[in-house]
């Protein structure tokens, strides 16, 4: 981070930017609850714009669909502070989004290895593939394609392959009163 605190916003919210089955919802809640901050998923905000699942909209109009109603939702965001923003997994590639929810946030990279996102995907069973029939390849796929932006965007990286929620809190607690 750069900058003095008296010339940089204070930090009001926290985006969680990261591949699906990375942990973002599970974290974010936690963290949500300890900052006593509001959580709120783009997810689930697109699902009750759109009155649709996400497989739902995938199914009938397709990922660039999905992808307007997420842009409408965060565009709608853009000025909510003390909140946890559990941002869906493809924020990251259209710049409009990371544009409306970077100022006034920290913005934290949730990272997990390949395998253990492709364990959590396959027990939770009900994400639609973004562009493979086969889930291992378009986890890989997406994975690489979008990790550069990850790292791009993300000021902080936390791993959740196999840490401790309460610890992963701690550290962006930690970030966030820096």
């Amino acid at each position: 981070m750069s900058g003095s605190a008296s010339t940089e916003r204070r930090r009001e919210r926290v985006v969680l930017i990261g591949f699906r089955g990375c942990g973002k919802t599970t974290l974010g809640r936690a963290l949500a609850d300890r900052l006593g901050w509001d959580y709120l998923s783009t997810d689930e905000q697109t699902e009750a714009a759109s009155g649709r699942t996400i497989p739902e909209i995938v199914a009938r109009d397709g990922w660039p669909v999905f992808r307007q109603w997420e842009r409408q939702v965060i565009a709608g965001l853009r000025e909510r502070m003390r909140a946890v923003i559990d941002c869906g997994g493809g924020v990251i590639e259209d710049a409009r989004n990371m544009a409306a929810l970077a100022p006034g946030s920290l913005i934290v990279w949730v990272d997990a290895t390949p395998e253990v996102i492709l364990q959590r995907l396959r027990a939770s069973g009900d994400r639609p593939l973004l562009n493979q029939d086969n889930l291992e390849k378009d986890i890989v796929e997406n994975y690489r394609r979008r990790e550069l932006l990850y790292r791009q965007y993300g000021e902080v990286r936390v791993d959740t392959s196999d840490a401790v929620v309460e610890g992963l809190c701690g550290e962006v607690e930690r970030v966030l009163g820096a």
